[in-house]
């Protein structure tokens, strides 16, 4: 019988950010210290560097999720079939949906915007007799965003997936309890570019040099 290969059975987390459209992919380089499973000194540091690199772009770090993340690919395919054989002839593709599913579970302003599909942010510095305050204002609109998400691969580096225009399509419901749980902010985020230009980059080796 043939075994498999029990290095290859991964298992962890992923760090998710998020960015206005028209943001570049992080370079996966960052990454190249190693990631060990994201669990020791390595796998730290290695995702420092990727969050210091993401932040310098203009990324921003989701943070802690209730149940991880999520990449769904759906295709709706048309089965092509003729009279004389049972099975069909051809399968062509008609539709395809890709989605990235997270629930956000930090209870932040910037969290509701990317969850409720856009708004805009205004801030109120706090002066005499004048409170400081954040204040949303949610959009009639919905607003394209850039998603990439960074994980441990079989190499013992780090999974980049990177989709360059992205929409809130969820339900978002939050409940305020006394505490049974925490408030969360379940996302789908529907991609609405082109098939090629979304990109799975595992990080095989560092660099020679």
């Amino acid at each position: 019988m043939a075994t498999g290969t029990s290095t290859n059975v991964i298992v962890g987390v992923a760090s998710t950010y998020i960015a206005p459209l028209g943001t570049q992919a992080t370079p996966v380089a960052a990454g190249s210290t190693g990631v060990q499973g994201a669990q020791g000194a390595q796998g730290a540091a290695a995702f420092a560097t990727i969050n210091s690199t993401a932040g310098s772009q203009g990324w921003q770090f989701s943070g802690f999720t209730e149940d991880g993340v999520t990449l769904n690919v759906d295709n709706n395919n048309v089965l092509i079939r003729v009279e004389e054989q049972p099975t069909p002839v051809l399968v062509t593709k008609d539709t395809t949906s890709v989605t990235v599913d997270l629930t956000f579970a930090e209870d932040t302003i910037a969290n509701m915007v990317y969850a409720y599909g856009g708004g805009t942010i205004g801030t109120q510095a706090p002066g005499a007799k004048q409170p400081g305050y954040t204040t949303l204002s949610l959009s009639d609109s919905l607003t394209q965003v850039a998603l990439q998400f960074f994980g441990a691969n079989t190499f013992g580096f780090v999974r980049q997936v990177y989709i360059p225009a992205v929409i809130s399509n969820g339900r978002v419901k939050t409940s305020y309890r006394r505490a049974k749980a925490n408030r969360s902010y379940p996302t789908a985020f529907e991609a609405v570019c082109d098939m090629p230009s979304i990109s799975i980059i595992d990080l095989t080796a560092v660099a020679t040099s």
